[in-house]
Formats: structure tokens, sequence, C-alpha cells
């Protein structure tokens, strides 16, 4: 995480720029007890990982489910968590896993190796939305009690920062099979640092600490009120008259202001992360034409965009790789603006004379509605009428996962620098563990062959080969429409220590706590 200057583009940049604060140091002790009170923009969706792919959601369940391991905040060094401990074999086949024997779910029940096989098998079913999530096809063996083994099909170096992501969160097995997925989508029991106590759909979710969980010193907080706050101006005012503690996805139209409040801190982090479109190539005959999604590519003025939405900062997207920061990111292949270029693919194509189609999003998420307002000038350029279609969250992701959308706004993140972690998501069928390409339906037989190999490459030399090559087949053929990586703005007040957003855009309420 780090602090960014905003480019000199307009006054409220600059009033900004100079207003912004670096993250604040943390008191050296903890103080403990107290309210913690988080407004957010969206409600969570449901709290079961095995159906989850909506960041709401998962941010959420990263709070009440622990994995077996767990990312540093910068997502460079895996650490421990459920686990105390692993190994892995030479051939990176077989990995075993020393749980924790003083972990509890919040029934006080313990965590045991018949959890995680439970957990992970289930999340490997047919119909779960994380199955891209584990590649390899993984079997779970049960050695004891506290030692869990899992063997894969062919090497991957890549497996074990797998295991930090929310469709591995361990869940218990007992209450999954008495209560079955409606409960765990309304009451989860929490393996993690919270449980949750309430929740009042499209309100607020309230969260209090987990006491079996293994780290004894955490959490700080007596309590947490995740609250919903969907308006932007009046998630902003709560944070500026203390009527909350924390801010999260400040709209860059309130950065301004809000920095130069009294009592409030406004932090600013690069994520690893890209916002882009994918294109439903079933849905929409003229999206399945690659020289329509090219010309898309080179109409679309990234730098104005990054301008526009984020007062220029953030980067445009120069590859399918959530970022510059990610291993082997290359912009060798970048597609620029270029309008007349543009136009003569258009003129090529099988829609001369241009198309109307249908653009999805999430309400409330100013990032995605200047993104498409914008999106819909730039392509009436080349005779492509965007219509914007704001949803519920919720409605959002059910049209984007089931795949009843022409095209949809997506925010993907990366919860680890290695790019094999979101590859099934975005370039996999589902028969071998992926989502259909973002449910878009593209597919590319080479890109699944090279990023196979590239999960078993040993040799970095060898990995950085084949992922530049399947950036290279990316990027000409535009399965999504990559347009930026953005920097996010959350907003906290003076008295609240040790939070942040990382690079990954994951929080953790657990290390937080409440100055006097």
């Amino acid at each position: 995480m780090k602090r960014m200057t905003l480019r000199q583009t307009a006054a409220v940049g600059v009033a900004f720029a100079a207003a912004l604060a670096a993250p604040a140091n943390a008191q050296e002790e903890p103080r403990r007890g107290g309210t913690l009170v988080v407004a957010r923009p969206a409600d969570v969706n449901l709290w079961d990982p095995k159906y989850t792919n909506d960041n709401a959601s998962l941010w959420a369940q990263h709070q009440v489910f622990a994995n077996l391991i767990q990312n540093s905040a910068d997502g460079l060094e895996l650490r421990p968590s459920l686990a105390e401990s692993w190994e892995i074999s030479e051939d990176s086949t077989t990995y075993t896993f020393n749980l924790r024997q003083d972990a509890s779910f919040c029934n006080g029940d313990p965590i045991t190796a018949e959890d995680v096989k439970f957990s992970f098998d289930r999340a490997t079913e047919a119909d779960s939305n994380v199955s891209w999530q584990f590649p390899a096809n993984p079997v779970v063996t049960v050695i004891d009690d506290h030692t869990v083994q899992i063997d894969i099909d062919r090497p991957n170096v890549a497996f074990v920062s797998y295991l930090t992501l929310w469709g591995s969160h361990i869940l218990s097995k007992d209450y999954a099979e008495e209560v079955g997925p409606e409960g765990l989508a309304a009451a989860p029991m929490g393996s993690g640092a919270f449980c949750l106590e309430d929740w009042q759909k499209g309100q607020v979710a309230i969260l209090t600490p987990n006491p079996g969980y293994w780290d004894p010193e955490r959490p700080y907080v007596d309590r947490v009120e995740m609250r919903v706050v969907q308006d932007d101006n009046a998630r902003i005012l709560q944070l500026r008259t203390g009527e909350v503690d924390v801010a999260l996805l400040v709209p860059f139209s309130q950065a301004a202001s809000l920095a130069n409040a009294p009592g409030v801190e406004a932090t600013m982090v690069t994520i690893y992360g890209t916002a882009a479109i994918v294109p439903n190539i079933r849905n929409v005959p003229e999206l399945s034409d690659v020289k329509v999604r090219q010309a898309i590519s080179y109409a679309v003025d990234r730098e104005a965009m990054i301008d526009a939405i984020l007062l220029g900062n953030g980067e445009p997207a120069e590859s399918p790789f959530y970022g510059p920061g990610i291993l082997y990111h290359t912009d060798e292949f970048a597609t620029g603006f270029d309008l007349e270029r543009a136009k003569q693919l258009m003129a090529e194509s099988s829609a001369p004379d241009g198309f109307e189609v249908d653009l999805t999003i999430p309400s409330g998420d100013e990032m995605a509605q200047q993104t498409a307002v914008i999106l819909n000038d730039q392509l009436g350029e080349i005779g492509i009428q965007v219509n914007v279609m704001p949803v519920e969250a919720g409605t959002w992701w059910s049209m984007w996962s089931s795949g009843e959308f022409e095209m949809v706004y997506k925010l993907g993140t990366n919860d680890v620098i290695d790019p094999a972690m979101n590859i099934p998501f975005d370039f996999w069928p589902k028969d071998i563990g992926g989502s259909d390409s973002a449910f878009s339906g593209y597919a590319n037989e080479r890109i699944i062959e090279i990023s196979v190999a590239a999960e078993g490459a040993q040799d970095p030399a060898l990995r950085e080969e084949l992922y530049t090559e399947l950036q290279q087949i990316a990027m000409e053929e535009v399965p999504q429409l990559y347009l930026f990586h953005p920097t996010i703005i959350y907003g906290t007040r003076d008295n609240v220590e040790n939070f942040a957003v990382f690079p990954t855009k994951l929080h953790r309420f657990w290390e937080v706590w409440l100055s006097e």
C-alpha cells in the first residue's frame, strides 16, 4: 500500500493530493474493546463461499471464515492460519497440512481434518462457483484429526496460493449437513476471527469475536457493525460526522472534501485489479466477431477514462493480467487508442453499421457508472450504442453468473501476485474447473494448454515464456475489454488504528483497534 500523488488535472485533484494521508502509524499497544462501525456500499449477497464470486460477499466472508493459510498484506508471502505448518513434495503434487489443535468454530466445535475435506470436496462439486480455485483435480485425504493431505494430478507451483482464496474457507461439516445450502447462505458457522451475530439484509451485519479463534490476541474490538450505505454522499457524510468509523470505496469526486475534513483520514491504495467489460459471446452475435471486439478495444481511450474517473490516478490495462505488479506481466501487446483503426475494423466486421448492446453494472458503484457513460460516448464513434443497465449488486451477480447478460462491468482483483490465480476464472471452461471464461463463452485451446503448462513449470523462465504467449493471444482476441488498473480510496476516523485495505482489496477487521 502506498500514497499516490494525483495528477494535477483538476483543482479537486490538487487539493486532494495535498491533503491525502498515508496510512497512519498504529499505536504500540493495541487497545481492547469498542464497536467498529463500517459503511459499505453493498450488502452481502450470501454467506456460502461455494456460490460466491462477488466482492461484497467475499470480503465479509473473509471476516468469519478462516483458510488453512493466509496472505501477507502485500500478497507476497504465505503465512499460517488454521494450518500451523505444511510440507510440499518436490514435484509440487502433494501438500500436507498440520492443523492447529486449539481452533474452534463459533459453536465451540473443534476444527478438524474432516471439516477441511468436507469444505474442499463441497467447493469442487459440479454446481460450485469456486471450483476454478481448485485446479489439477485435488484429492483430499484425512490422515488424522489434525493432519490433512491434498494430492493433485499434475504439478502446480501456484496451488498453495489458491488455498488463500475464499473458495477454500473452512466450513463446519456437521453444521453444513444440518442446515443445508439455504442455512449456510443465511447464517454461517464461522471458523475465523468473528461470528455472525445478526444480519438484517440490506441494512447491517453484526459480527462478534469467535471465542475459539486460533489467535488469542485477536480480534481487538468487541463488535463490528457492517452497515450498508449505498449512497456515496450518505456514506461520506456519516464518516465526517462520526456516525461510522470506516467508509469503504470513497469515490474520487468526494475525495478532496473528505481529505480536508477534521478527524478524518483518507488513504489511497493501488490495487492488484482491473476494471474490465465482459462481452457475452454466446448471446450477442456481433460480439462473437473478433474484429468487433478488436474495434472496441482500439476505440477506447483508456487515458481519458483514467483522467475523468480517477483524476489521473490509475494505469491503462495493457495485459489481461491484473496490473504491472503481477508476475510475468508485459505491456508488449498493449492496444492503444486508435479511432481510425477501430473504424476500419468495424467496416471489415460482420456489423459495419454498428449495433446496440446492454451493459449491466452494479447500481451504487460510481466507478462502474462513470465507466459505462464514458464507454457509451467512446463506442458511439464506431456506431455502437451502449445501453447502461444498473441493477442491484445481487441481481448483477446473478445475471452475470447465469449468462443472462450482453455485456457486464467487472472489477477483478488478484489476491496473490501469481497470475495463475485468475486464469481459470477468466479463460477456462467449466468442464476443467473454470467459469466458462468469466461466463462469457469465450474459448481458446491454446490458452488452456499454455496456462496448464505454466502452472506446472518449475523454471521461472519457462513460465515467463508461456505467460507472455498467453498475454499476446488474449490481447489479440479481446475476450474481455481490459480498461484500467484503478487506485481506490477509503476513509477512517482518526481513532481507528491499524485498518488498511490491501492491494488485493481485502481488509481484516480482526487487526483493528480503536484508540481513546
